[in-house]
């Protein structure tokens, strides 16, 4: 009966290299969606500390003129 217990624990389930690969891909895209989040926060706190700063925003970023 034992024998039949410890069959069972050496087959868990194996991920190939691929699934481990897209494991780890999905693990560092996760990181990098953060690593976005907390530059993006910084990036606006500075921008609403620094009433001078809005001259240095670039073109793209600054808001359309309003009509």
């Amino acid at each position: 009966m034992n024998h039949l217990g410890s069959s069972h624990r050496r087959t868990p389930s194996v991920m190939t290299d691929e699934q481990h690969e897209l494991e780890r891909c999905k693990q560092e895209i996760e990181r990098l969606k953060q690593l976005v989040v907390r530059l993006s926060e910084i990036a606006l706190r500075d921008l609403v500390k620094s009433p001078q700063s809005g001259r240095n925003v670039p073109e793209c970023l600054r808001e359309p003129p309003k009509s």
